[in-house]
């Protein structure tokens, strides 16, 4: 099987049904719609994140390059009690790719008999069903673009890894909000995504970073040189030196401001 989803859910609930458990504003999306959606634990750690798109026809499909259907179907159908949701888990018809939009993109879904074929994820990304080439994990790295079962992890919370504006405070609760609110609240978020250069190839990820000594954050990807590093703030604004355990340096190339979720001045 891929290690791809792409799944069509049916039924007047489904949307409801996505906007009360999930992270951003879903309720009142409409055919050709399209957004980002995080699944998140009681903790407001990261289980799940999926493009969900509303097809002409009015199925709604929930799309991810990088993690495999099934996971995603269990963890809907366990939210769904008497609600008319339909799961179908098409992910072994479709190879569903992160790529870059190009010019020529409209910006829009766009999808041939009822099916998604290019949707845009709100940062200069398609999910596409299309055929086009998926972006490279270098490239993926360099844009700091999370991944499943790297950034995307239980290990983090959404605004460690850039994925704030994917969260929406103000739309009502969901699974996690309360603790996301409470971050946000008591400028709370300690850590934040770091892109970092490597002095050599490092095989085994997730692996520590130190500074003085101390865990200071953990590399969670790696390619061509460069990394994906969660790293504490306290590190990041005092440019402290960050290394591996065995003393080899890491150096910090960017660190972008934390954003601020939706729904929050």
């Amino acid at each position: 099987m891929l290690e791809t989803t792409a799944l069509r859910l049916t039924g007047r609930d489904v949307l409801p049904l996505l906007h009360r458990t999930t992270s951003n504003a879903l309720a009142e999306l409409a055919p050709g719609d399209a957004r980002v959606t995080l699944f998140c634990d009681f903790r407001g750690r990261l289980l799940h994140r999926a493009v969900v798109a509303v097809a002409s026809d009015g199925a709604v499909w929930l799309l991810r390059p990088d993690a495999r259907g099934a996971e995603l179907a269990a963890a809907v159908d366990r939210m769904v009690f008497r609600d008319d949701v339909k799961i179908e888990d098409r992910s072994d018809e479709f190879a569903v790719v992160l790529a870059h939009a190009e010019p020529g993109d409209a910006g829009v879904l766009s999808e041939r008999d009822g099916v998604p074929l290019a949707v845009p994820t709100g940062d200069g990304t398609l999910v596409a069903l299309d055929g086009r080439s998926a972006m490279s994990e270098a490239e993926r790295i360099a844009r700091l673009l999370p991944r499943h079962g790297h950034e995307i992890a239980e290990a983090f919370n959404p605004f460690e890894v850039g994925l704030a504006r994917e969260v929406h405070l103000a739309k009502g609760c969901f699974t996690g909000q309360e603790v996301l609110q409470r971050l946000i609240t008591y400028d709370s978020v300690r850590r934040r995504p770091v892109r970092v250069r490597l002095g050599a190839p490092i095989a085994n990820l997730p692996v520590d970073l130190l500074a003085n000594g101390d865990r200071a954050g953990v590399l969670t990807s790696a390619a061509d040189g460069e990394g994906f590093a969660v790293v504490r703030n306290d590190v990041v604004e005092t440019d402290a030196a960050l290394s591996l355990a065995d003393g080899t340096p890491i150096e910090v190339v960017a660190a972008p401001e934390l954003a601020r979720p939706l729904g929050r001045p």
